[in-house]
């Protein structure tokens, strides 16, 4: 599919906010009863945003999720500046989900700013195991941080690393790696649909270039039976199934569990990909 062609089928929209209801909402692992946890459960939280003056609508297929709306500055309601919940598209909340997080994990999120991904995989490790949440620049790790002492979640921290650069303390260290890229955005034009205007066959192929170079490093870091989430908020297919296709034929010591393509208007959220990667080679 071309760009032209993948323009044209998406129209601008502006889609409600979502949120990942934190601690006791009802979702797996949720409400763990540890050190440094608070405990809300989901309908208490409804509660506390319905006297904030937000509207508030449930979210069915997935139960850890809600529907916001109606309040003008998310940094002038109390419940989050006191991390009750995470925003999130509930395209990016498959992440965690998908991942079958289990306690004690080890997890390494390769370009995880703002932190939504990174904060709900801490969330459902229940204080156990480590989530490290990399990005390229200190401004967004400064994000990450904000964010991960907003969450008041203590098995997770943020650190300024380039993905693109081999890190031999992470070999086959992680039972998790989120790889979530940079890409050409085409998934959310409806929020940001100047990007029709930045795109042309030179970025995508340039894009395409820069997400397998990141493959091909974090793989390394995958431990043996452990699994590397390749995710995009794009519907492009060559950074898509297509680099999944490339990658399970140069490294054939992974398989593809399985992926997902989303697309807004037919799928609930935002245009996403979601591909889980298991590595099966011990050697």
């Amino acid at each position: 599919m071309t760009l032209s062609r993948i323009f044209a089928s998406i129209p601008v929209r502006f889609p409600r906010l979502h949120l990942q209801a934190q601690r006791g909402s009802g979702g797996a692992g949720y409400g763990a009863d540890q050190p440094g946890f608070h405990k809300i459960k989901k309908e208490d939280l409804v509660g506390i945003l319905k006297k904030e003056g937000v509207t508030v609508g449930e979210v069915p297929e997935i139960p850890c999720a809600l529907y916001l709306s109606g309040y003008d500055h998310l940094s002038a309601l109390p419940s989050f500046c006191e991390g009750l919940y995470q925003v999130q598209d509930l395209s990016s909340m498959q992440v965690a989900l998908w991942s079958e997080v289990k306690e004690g994990d080890q997890v390494l999120d390769v370009c995880a700013a703002p932190g939504g991904k990174s904060i709900h995989i801490a969330e459902l490790l229940n204080g156990t195991g480590h989530v490290e949440a990399r990005d390229l620049t200190e401004y967004k790790v400064d994000l990450l941080r904000d964010n991960i002492e907003r969450s008041g979640l203590t098995n997770i921290e943020a650190v300024c690393q380039d993905a693109t650069v081999y890190d031999p303390d992470k070999k086959k260290s992680a039972d998790i790696v989120i790889a979530d890229l940079p890409c050409s955005g085409l998934g959310v034009l409806g929020k940001k649909p100047d990007l029709r205007y930045k795109m042309n066959e030179k970025t995508e192929a340039d894009l395409v270039e820069l997400q397998r170079k990141i493959l091909s490093v974090v793989k390394d870091y995958v431990k043996p039976d452990g699994k590397l989430l390749y995710s995009t908020c794009t519907i492009h297919r060559e950074e898509n199934e297509g680099n999944v296709e490339w990658f399970l034929k140069e490294y054939p010591e992974f398989e593809l569990v399985k992926d997902k393509q989303m697309i807004p208007g037919k799928d609930t959220g935002d245009g996403f990909y979601i591909a889980i990667i298991k590595r099966v080679n011990h050697e």
